[in-house]
């Protein structure tokens, strides 16, 4: 199971996800993002992952694709090296 609430803080929306962002929860997400995009075309947005629990290789996708349009994180604890690896993030 996934929730996932919106917070707008000035000019930026965050998407608060907990749970796992798996399966059909990505997808909503997926919605939630480019439906606020459509909204707020110049807003800037958030996601924080700090209560995520898992994420699979559709949500790894999503990430990055959001990453790439500029989408930030917010992350804490094992997650944040997951979410780093899954971003190319990680230095080795």
């Amino acid at each position: 199971m996934i929730i996932i609430e919106t917070r707008e803080t000035g000019n930026e929306l965050t998407f608060k996800v907990e749970g796992r962002l798996t399966g059909a929860g990505v997808a909503t997400l997926e919605d939630c993002w480019r439906n606020a995009a459509g909204r707020y075309p110049h807003g800037k947005f958030a996601v924080d992952l700090t209560q995520v629990t898992f994420i699979d290789q559709a949500g790894s996708l999503l990430l990055q694709l959001m990453d790439r349009d500029g989408v930030a994180f917010v992350t804490c604890g094992l997650i944040t090296e997951e979410v780093n690896e899954i971003l190319g993030r990680n230095k080795k």
